[in-house]
């Protein structure tokens, strides 16, 4: 499906992107995932809905829907976290594997800002589905990470520049009066704990994930054939 791409090479201090869906590829810049290889081996994250006009690149399928069981790491999968001192509700959305691995790093590091209703083990997440009112948007980002792989999405938030077309218009700034403890705190937990597949063993860079890893880097292996 994906014969010629090349994948692998990602290391953990490229994981950070930006606001920008197509960011987080290492040595690359430019807006959207088309065409594009595999660092880190994972598939980046696809939003549901129509491509329409300057937005269109939003909406890419090739890597089919949010439910496609072929992703490596499973299907798409998003967990909410409340601050507990303000209203901000920050979510993640990857694949199972990533956001059940990311709901247990963020709890153990962050749970001191956190509700009681914050996700906080595999349970907690719930499939992406993006007609659903409280599913994250991509207006919603304020990270992506490892490729475009991992998005981490602020509640109320909408950035007008990512439905522009460009990557040379600024992003709107973050709405006043949210949690910025919390956001660099989850910030910082995804960029060192977000699941690494270590290209020359075909594991995962955390060892206790080796077995798993090694799993998905077959299937998507079989998927370059």
């Amino acid at each position: 499906m994906f014969s010629g791409r090349p994948a692998g090479g990602g290391t953990r201090s490229a994981v950070y992107g930006s606001r920008a869906y197509g960011s987080g590829y290492p040595g690359s810049s430019g807006l959207g995932v088309a065409g594009r290889g595999f660092p880190f081996f994972f598939w980046p994250v696809v939003w549901g809905g129509a491509a329409v006009g300057t937005a269109s690149y939003l909406y890419d399928h090739e890597y089919g829907l949010p439910s496609n069981s072929s992703r490596p790491g499973g299907i798409m999968m998003t967990a909410a976290f409340q601050s507990n001192s303000t209203s901000t509700i920050y979510r993640i959305l990857a694949d199972n594997t990533t956001v059940v691995d990311l709901i247990s790093d963020i709890h153990s590091n962050c749970s001191s800002h956190l509700t009681s209703n914050s996700a906080s083990s595999a349970s907690s997440a719930i499939a992406y589905n993006s007609s659903a009112p409280d599913a994250p948007q991509p207006g919603q980002v304020v990270q992506y990470y490892r490729a475009s792989s991992v998005a981490l999405t602020l509640d109320g938030y909408n950035n007008s520049a990512v439905y522009s077309g460009t990557n040379t218009t600024a992003d709107d700034p973050l709405p006043s009066g949210i949690d910025t403890t919390l956001l660099s705190c989850m910030n910082d937990t995804i960029g060192v704990s977000v699941p690494l597949v270590d290209a020359g063993s075909a594991r995962w860079a955390a060892p206790s994930y080796g077995t798993i890893g090694l799993i998905w880097v077959v299937l998507y292996l079989a998927n370059l054939l």
